[in-house]
This record gives structure tokens, sequence and C-alpha cells, in this order.
């Protein structure tokens, strides 16, 4: 009720009259000191009309109203959940406001506010502190937009609508121009007083390869357990999340791939880290400040690097692993059941551009986005997306010349019987909305597959690729989270294990079973001591050839007669996509694309139930081409209308059996298509919705586009489209949904 009365209010301080204007005496640019005085000037007429009151403190601020700035965050942060987002705002406010009163420079305001709130840090709040007051790099884009929205704004008078954009637009360009300087400086001094701090370069015995590692350690810590992350995001914040493990009572590592950091090796991304890893812990484990004992947690990327240690044998120094929504490379990244995705492409500058990370590179969308829609128009064949770009990528070819999960994904990673020998704890953590789930999943089927007793615990819940590494948000893409499933992974349940494994304490609460899966919608989690055992019953729906209003009907009964639902998609054809919505972003929509290929719905359900664990598919169908690639969607349409979304699977026909080797359909043949690995998810289906699944072919500018010739997919073109695809998909295939009953 809280945030709907904030909503309201918020609307109705939007609704000022939209045609008022305001004098503006628009100083030229880039006097800055006439600059600052014009946006004061303007503050101060616009803040002479009701506002939105997320505009209204920022406002407040620029006229030089910092006490009342004051008051109007902290009216804000008490109904907000997510109090440390105001903080920069905070902290700037005051200074400012003491500035005024005392007569200091800002940088000595500044300065002495910082000091005050550092010094009532804990050392685990310290360690964050660029991070809650920075902004990762992105002043140049403030000061740049601020600069165009100033330059383009009429002179004389200006309506509120331009005047309140400019007018956030020079608050984040004042705020964090002014601060972040200060902040590092503050923050390095801070971190003096609290750290022994070093980095060092380690020459790896095995081929002379270069490490960089940075160490932190409390200046009154004696010989303790050390926590690693081993990354290939190299930046200057990685001390950071060394200080994280610092202050929880460890010595914190932070260890890069090697070309990262001081190393002068060539970057070669997932190639070395089975070897690289083992080498750090190595030299970890014989250090004066280490008890022997070496602990590893991390997400993505920095997951992957905890299974990739693991590869040829666990060191004896090593005891357990947290890895988070770890990336499995030939698994889920850079493709998924065989296809190749774009995104991937865009990472690779960002990581081996240089030493440290391309962040310029990385955040500039509409270069991606618009190579991504270049390709996807022109028809060119994957293969040519650097040549598209102008920028040869050696690392792209070498991926997408491995199409099938050959030995050269398989050497990066623990692969089948050497699952066997990982005799450690271990904690897995991932979501329903995790990009890397399938990677996560992997690793720990494989691990419980090759050694069924192994002490392997699992959490998932709704939380996304970020919040299942590090924290989760009170709202993700628009669903509310149960309050049960409040979680910070990163900070607290990862070192409640730790403080378990290498310290003797309590197991953490939240792992009352192996298996720990919040059900979405309960506000309650569920608890089991396998994977499989999440689900207990399960409910099948055959494709009908009935129609449910414009879709057809998911039907327990199976139709009597043999039939066929036919799906064309022409690959010639670029002015539309067919993907079937599969990406969740929004999760709840209120409506889907009735014409976005073909969808199945039940009839809404007479009770509640708990859909828990991983849909599959069953299907029987012809195609007239040799391959194709597929999305499935599962959604749930609730009572009120909405489309919650579920889990979805995509995948290549010709690596339906085994993602190791293609085997060609023969058109106009029944194809026997099965799929289950399908993304986990654990939810109430409330009485009266229905389920609802979207099937289609990928075509779109997201990934791979397959033509269907049997070919190498990554050298199709448009030219190879031929006649569309047709898939008849016959009415005794069936989608199985996973059920957990109570009692």
């Amino acid at each position: 009720m809280k945030k709907l009365i904030l909503i309201v209010n918020l609307l109705a301080f939007s609704l000022p009259c939209r045609s008022q204007l305001f004098d503006f005496d628009k100083a030229a640019w880039p006097d800055s000191s006439g600059v600052q005085t014009s946006i004061k000037k303007l503050a101060q007429n616009v803040l002479k009309v009701e506002i939105a009151e997320t505009d209204r403190f920022q406002v407040e601020l620029l006229a030089g109203e910092y006490a009342a700035s004051l008051k109007s965050l902290q009216a804000i942060s008490s109904r907000t959940e997510n109090e440390a987002a105001l903080l920069p705002y905070e902290l700037f406010a005051e200074a400012q406001q003491l500035k005024t009163a005392d007569g200091h420079s800002f940088e000595n305001a500044y300065q002495n506010v910082l000091r005050n709130y550092l010094s009532e840090c804990s050392d685990t709040e310290a360690a964050k502190i660029t991070i809650r007051l920075t902004t990762y790099d992105a002043v140049a884009q403030f000061t740049a937009e601020f600069e165009d929205l100033y330059k383009k704004a009429p002179t004389g008078q200006i309506g509120i609508d331009e005047s309140v954009r400019l007018l956030k637009s020079a608050f984040r360009f004042q705020v964090f121009s002014l601060t972040e300087p200060l902040v590092y400086r503050e923050a390095e001094l801070d971190e003096q007083r609290r750290y022994l701090i070093t980095e060092d370069l380690i020459i790896s015995p095995l081929d002379g390869a270069e490490l960089s590692v940075i160490t932190v350690r409390k200046r009154t810590s004696g010989v303790l357990p050390a926590i690693l992350i081993f990354t290939i995001y190299a930046e200057n914040n990685n001390k950071n999340q060394a200080m994280i493990a610092a202050a929880k009572g460890y010595v914190g590592v932070i260890a890069t791939s090697r070309g990262k950091g001081q190393s002068t090796n060539a970057i070669e991304p997932y190639l070395h880290e089975h070897k690289d890893v083992n080498v750090v812990i190595d030299w970890i484990s014989r250090q004066p400040w280490c008890d022997g004992q070496v602990g590893m947690y991390g997400g993505s990327y920095n997951g992957f690097a905890q299974w990739a240690a693991l590869k040829n044998g666990v060191h004896p120094a090593l005891k357990t692993i947290v890895p988070s929504v770890s990336a499995a490379p030939g698994i889920d990244v850079p493709m998924e059941n065989n296809i190749f995705f774009n995104f991937p492409y865009k990472w690779i500058p960002y990581v081996t551009n240089n030493r440290y990370l391309d962040v310029q590179a990385n955040l500039d969308r509409s270069h991606w986005k618009d190579l991504e829609n270049n390709w996807y128009q022109s028809g060119a064949p994957f293969a040519r997306m650097d040549s598209l770009d102008g920028k040869p990528n050696k690392l792209f070819h070498e991926w997408i010349s491995h199409p099938t999960y050959d030995a050269y994904w398989q050497s990066m990673i623990p692969y089948r019987e050497e699952f066997v020998h990982i005799t450690i704890p271990i904690l897995t953590t991932t979501g329903y909305y995790d990009d890397g789930q399938p990677g996560a999943l992997y690793y720990y089927r494989e691990h419980l597959r090759y050694r069924p007793e192994a002490e392997h615990y699992l959490v998932i819940g709704p939380y996304d690729h970020w919040g299942a590494q590090s924290a989760s948000v009170p709202n993700l893409r628009g669903y509310e989270i149960d309050e049960v499933a409040t979680l910070n992974i990163r900070e607290e349940l990862a070192f409640e294990w730790f403080d378990y494994i290498l310290k003797g304490g309590s197991k953490p609460q939240l792992l009352i079973d192996k298996v720990n899966v919040q059900i979405m919608g309960r506000n309650q989690w569920l608890h089991a001591s396998n994977l499989r055992a999440i689900a207990n019953d399960s409910l099948t729906f055959s494709l009908s050839t009935r129609k449910a209003g414009n879709s057809y009907l998911l039907s327990v009964d199976k139709d009597p007669n043999p039939d066929f639902i036919p799906l064309a998609i022409d690959f010639a054809d670029r002015s539309d996509q067919a993907n079937a919505n599969y990406y969740p972003w929004p999760i709840i929509r209120e409506s889907i694309d009735l014409t976005d290929g073909l969808i199945f719905q039940t009839e809404p359900f007479e009770e509640d139930m708990i859909m828990s664990g991983s849909f599959s598919g069953d299907f029987h169908l012809i195609s007239n081409k040799k391959d194709f690639d597929y999305a499935v969607t599962l959604y749930e349409l609730t009572p009120d209308g909405n489309y919650f979304h579920l889990s979805y699977h995509i995948g290549r026909a010709s690596f339906a059996q085994n993602r190791e080797s293609r085997k060609l359909l023969k058109p106009g043949e029944v194809t026997h298509l099965t799929f289950g690995n399908t993304r986990i998810n654990s939810k109430k289906i409330a009485r009266g919705s229905r389920l609802v699944v979207v099937i289609n072919g990928n075509k779109n500018p997201y990934a791979q586009i397959n033509y269907g010739t049997g070919q190498d997919v990554s050298l199709e073109s448009i030219r190879d489209a031929g006649e569309p695809l047709q898939l008849d998909l016959r009415n005794d295939s069936c989608i199985r949904i996973p059920i957990f009953r109570e009692g």
C-alpha cells in the first residue's frame, strides 16, 4: 500500500501545466561559472511549481536549497527499500550545506563529510564505498549528456519538461564529476588505515605465464584461511572484493587471468584457468599469512574458474568452492544447445582490448544494437559479423569453428569421469531468470551423476544473473519477490558457508537439505534431498489441433484422430522476426504476440498447484529442411489476464539427442524430438490460471539463423533460405509439467 500511495503521489506531482515556460538566461558554453549560475536560476524558477518528489530533491540541490534537499531525500529514504542508492546524493547535499555554513571549499567540506561517514562504517560497509558512491566510469557519459542538452536548450524561455530533463542531467553531472575523484582518494586512505594491501606477479612453474594477484588482510589479523576470486574482469575496484573477505575475518585474494592486470601474456579467455587457478592456490597456501586453507567464490566467469580448477583433481589446499551462475564454455556460452548467441561477440573486446576492461566499448549500446540489426537485415553469414563490424575478431572465429561440444570445449572444465575426483563440499547458487542457469546446473548435475554421495548444496530462487551471485532485488523485472526470497549471496550466505567449512561454524540456516528452492507466490522454500525430489508428480498435455479462442488447446486428452499443426517461417523475409518471446524481460506481460508462432493453452485450473522443476517436451514433427532451430516458452496466464514467464528452451533439432554429435533430419519424414534441459522454476499456479506454451523457430538478431541446409550454420546466409521452413507438428506431441504435491 505504501508503494501504491507513493506512485500516486509521484504521478500527481508530475502533472504541472505542461505549457508553462520559465525564464532561462543561458550563459555561453563552456563558461563553467556562467553555466552553473544559469542552471541555479532555472532550478529556482522550476521549484515554484509542483514536480515529482524524486525530481524535487535534485532541483532543490541545484537551486542551493541544501537543507530542503536533504529533507526531501530523507522523506524518500523512509519509503524506499534501497536507501544505499540515495547515499551519493545525501553526502553531496551535506557537503554543500557545510560549505555554505562554514565557508569551506567544496573539496574540504566533502572530505570532512565522507571521512565522518567512513569512520562510522564497519569494515564490510567501508569495503563497498566506491561501489556505492561512484558510477563505473559513467562520468564522461554524464558530462557529454549534460553538454548536449545544455547546448540544445533554447535561450530566453524553456518548457517544464525540457527544464526538468536538463536539470536532472546537470544534477548527475555535478554530483559525480565533483565527488568521484574525492571518493577514490578518501577510500584509498581509509583502506590503508584498515588493511595491508599488496600486489604480486606470480610466474607459473608450468609454462612461465604471469598471473597478477592482489592480497588484502586486516592489519590486526594473524594466520587465517584465504578466500580467492579468480577473474578475467581486471579493474580498479578488484581490491574492494578482496576487502569484503578481509572484513569477514579472512585473507582476501583477487587473481586475474593471464594477460590481465600486471601480466603481459596474451589474453585468451577460458583456455588456461584449469592450470592457472591452481598455480595461484598453491602460491596462497605457502604464504605465512595463510593457514593452509583456501576457499573460492564468485559468479559467472569467476564461477567457471572454480570448476576449471577442479578439472585435473583438487588441490590439497582448496577446501571448498561457492560457484554462482557459473559459465560453462560450450554449454551455455558462447552457445546454448549448440546455438551461438550474438551477445558474446561484444564481450570479447570488453575483456581482451586491454589489460583491464574496455568499458567504453562495452557501454556503446547503439553500436552493438546497430551491428546486430545490420547483420540481421543484410542476411550475411554469422561468420561475417566481424567483417560487418570492421574489426577482425580471431577469438570469435575460433569459437564458431567448434559448433559441437568437442575436445576444444571439453578441455576447459571437468568432463564426464573427471567429476568423480571432486570430493570437496560445494555450494552452488543460481536463479530462475539467470542466463547462466544451464551452466550452473550442468556442473551440479554432472557432479552428482558421477559422484552421487557428494556434499553439494544447491540454492535457486527468483534471481537473475546478478542477483544469484550478489544480492536479490525486491522487484525483479516487474515481479515483486516474496519476502523469504530476500538473499545476499555474496556477503552473507557465501561467508556463512565459509565459516561452516573453514572455521567449524554452523551450517547456514537456509541449507535445510541439499536442494533449496524458493516457491514463488507461496513465500516459502522447498527443501529436498536431490533435484528430482522438488517434483513428485507431473501433468502431461497433448498439443491438440482443437482451438481455444485464438490458440490451440493444451489438452489432458489426446486427439482421437492423428493430425498435424502447421508452422511456416520465411527466412528470406526480414520484415518480421520469430523468437517466441523466450527471453524473460519483463517477467510479467499484459499480453503476448499471438501471431508469433504456435500458441497452446490449457483450460483454467480448478485449484492451486505448485509447478516445480524443468518442463519437458516430446514432439513428433515433419520438417521440409535438414535442420532448424526452435524456441519453446512457458507462461502462466493468470486470472487477471497477465502472462507470467515461467521458463523456456531454445534448441537445434540436429543436436537434440547429443550436443557432441550432429544428426541431420530427413526432410519429409517424421522426426522424434525430445527436450528436458529447460530452465528450472518453482511457482504457485493459482486457481483459475492457465498454462500457455509458445512454439516457434528462431529468426531474429540475437542468435545464429539456421537456414536448414545441413551445412555449418555459421556459414549459411539468406541466399540459402530457399523455400520457407515448414514444420508440421503432430497432435500426439506433448508437454510435461513437473508438479510438487504436498502431503
